[in-house]
């Protein structure tokens, strides 16, 4: 008979895996006394696991791939002659993992009778590796199926107790609250190695070294379980426990027993031991069920600090969302939260805004990255006594962070750019960072956030660098008070208004005049600036000149729609401002 398809690879039986460790093997069945010396054939296959045990005469109602572990019973009378070779293959179909069959009285007489039965059989067993024992005439399948039955429970059991004791030990250090790095010290005692317990970003929370004292986390297993993190997201996880390959540290090579951390299904982080990689497979059992009694308790203390977490972020972030768009009513409602917050009125700050390209998604990994970031950017080194804060703005994250007292210009660009690679390092793709001028208290903190998120909206519309500050687009600085004057605003609609008319929806003319005007008049210079041909071009200013009234070749009139350019940019990005930090009345 065929293999069957549904049992692929049989032919090759995988060794022992950590994470079968504590059960039955089939080796485990033939070391007991009633099928001691029995096996002669199929040896390579005896690292197979066994569960349950059912008579041949049923395979074919017992054949169901998802029950795996079966044992064979057989008589002897099935295996004879030639069809024994096809009963072999039957069973490897069937997913059996051992073959027992019963010998007749006549069979066990005389002794070297043994060597010579069943010939086709053997050989077909050896070939598939499948375990095949000859058994004394007593055993029948009522005493086999009780021994493997029995054996099984029995392990089950042990399983059992020994997970419940590790369950109580690390439940009675989860109730003291002392967080996940006495849960990792528990697991460590043990499991007598090396415990880590890391989140899904490859930072590590806790690492307890099984030495007495305390060590850095080994940089190589981390990096390990970081990769395998990202595959343990994207599958969405799973409960078992498993070893990875051996990893080489400084102290030597060490195997990685890893289970997932979940909270409600959805993974969250890993806990790991670091055996030795000649571990026996009793004690990696032992650490197998520490490891996974041991995530199940870590994702329930994760899930009180993230409770923790989230509430005391939605906090801060209020407060910096008030901050920000001055919106305290007092003094005192002021003093009140910012002492929560180690915000101090006193002190200078600056608010820089961060803009991530492409922008952040409500999927769960990019939200608990965009968290992650936030805390990094609190995290960066500052000269000033108070506390760096940030937190998300709509797309954005805002970051409030005090600056020294003195006349260092440079201060608030080096923090700007110590918060892009903060902000670039845990989220995919770049980010813009602008920030205002530094000012006092929460009224120059709001100032600076609204200079900010001026240069911000500007930067994009004028092609600035990735880190800008409100003072480096000084011409729309110089021209804020313009801006914001109706004669100024005025000035910009009687300029360009007709401009825009004769151009319709596109604007390419303003585009056109734009580019001329940047490469100071130089008619080719911006015909390959805006890729178009020269004699293309020249038409198009033609025509910019009869919508205006005015020679575009003029430096006046250049200036003119230069100035009315740059003052309509500023007001509507004011105008928008105004709309988002001026509330209605």
């Amino acid at each position: 008979m065929a293999q069957s398809a549904r049992h692929p690879g049989r032919q090759d039986v995988p060794p022992a895996r950590a994470e079968d460790a504590e059960t039955v093997t089939v080796t485990d069945l033939l070391a007991e006394p009633q099928l001691r010396n029995t096996l002669v054939a199929g040896r390579d296959g005896t690292s197979a696991v066994a569960r349950w045990c059912g008579p041949l005469s049923e395979l074919a109602d017992a054949a169901d791939p998802t029950e795996a572990g079966l044992v064979v019973h057989a008589a002897v009378a099935r295996l004879r002659g030639p069809g024994g070779a096809d009963v072999v293959r039957e069973v490897v179909g069937a997913g059996a993992v051992a073959l027992l069959v019963r010998l007749d009285p006549v069979d066990a007489a005389p002794p070297d009778a043994l060597a010579r039965l069943l010939p086709e059989a053997r050989a077909a067993a050896d070939g598939l590796r499948l375990p095949l024992a000859l058994l004394p005439p007593g055993a029948d399948f009522r005493a086999v199926s009780r021994l493997v039955a029995t054996k099984v429970l029995a392990q089950s059991t042990h399983v059992l107790e020994y997970s419940d004791r590790v369950h109580r030990s690390l439940g009675e250090i989860l109730a003291r609250g002392t967080g996940i790095p006495a849960l990792a010290h528990g697991m460590s005692r043990m499991a007598g190695v090396p415990a880590l317990v890391v989140d899904l970003d490859g930072t590590v929370l806790a690492h307890e070294s099984a030495v007495g004292r305390a060590t850095r986390a080994p940089e190589q297993v981390v990096q390990v379980l970081h990769r395998y993190s990202e595959t343990v997201a994207a599958a969405g996880g799973h409960q078992h426990a498993v070893s990875l390959a051996p990893v080489g540290t400084p102290a030597g090579a060490v195997v990685p027993l890893v289970a997932p951390v979940a909270i409600g299904g959805e993974p969250c982080g890993l806990v790991a031991v670091l055996e030795p990689v000649d571990a026996g497979g009793h004690d990696r059992a032992q650490r197998r069920v520490v490891v996974q009694e041991g995530a199940v308790l870590v994702g329930a203390e994760m899930l009180r600090i993230r409770s923790m977490t989230e509430a005391e972020e939605r906090t801060r972030g209020d407060f910096v969302v008030d901050l920000v768009h001055g919106r305290f009513a007092d003094g005192q409602q002021l003093l009140a939260r910012a002492r929560h917050h180690g915000f101090v009125p006193d002190e200078r700050y600056v608010v820089l805004v961060v803009e991530p390209d492409p922008p952040v998604s409500d999927d769960a990994r990019t939200v608990r990255r965009f968290q992650a970031a936030a805390r990094a950017a609190e995290r960066i080194e500052h000269r000033g006594t108070a506390p760096v804060l940030a937190a998300q703005l709509g797309g954005n994250l805002v970051v409030v962070a005090p600056v020294g007292t003195g006349p260092d210009g440079n201060e608030p660009r080096a923090l700007a750019g110590a918060v892009a690679s903060a902000v670039q390092a845990r989220l995919s793709g770049t980010a813009r960072v602008a920030f205002g001028s530094p000012g006092s208290g929460a009224t120059g903190t709001a100032q600076s956030y609204r200079e900010a998120r001026t240069a911000l909206s500007l930067a994009r519309r004028v092609d600035a660098a990735p880190v800008v500050g409100y003072e480096d687009l000084r011409i729309f600085v110089a021209l804020r008070e313009v801006a914001d004057s109706e004669n100024g605003r005025r000035f910009a609609r009687e300029v360009l208004a007709p401009l825009r008319r004769a151009d319709g929806h596109n604007r390419s003319l303003e585009s056109v005049v734009l580019a001329y005007i940047a490469e100071s008049g130089n008619l080719n210079a911006a015909a390959r600036r805006l890729g178009l041909h020269r004699n293309t071009t020249l038409y198009k200013l033609d025509r910019v000149s009869r919508a205006i009234g005015m020679d575009i070749r003029s430096s006046d009139t250049q200036f003119m729609v230069w100035l009315a350019h740059h003052v309509d940019t500023l007001a509507s990005v004011n105008e928008g401002l105004d709309a988002e930090l001026v509330p209605p009345p």
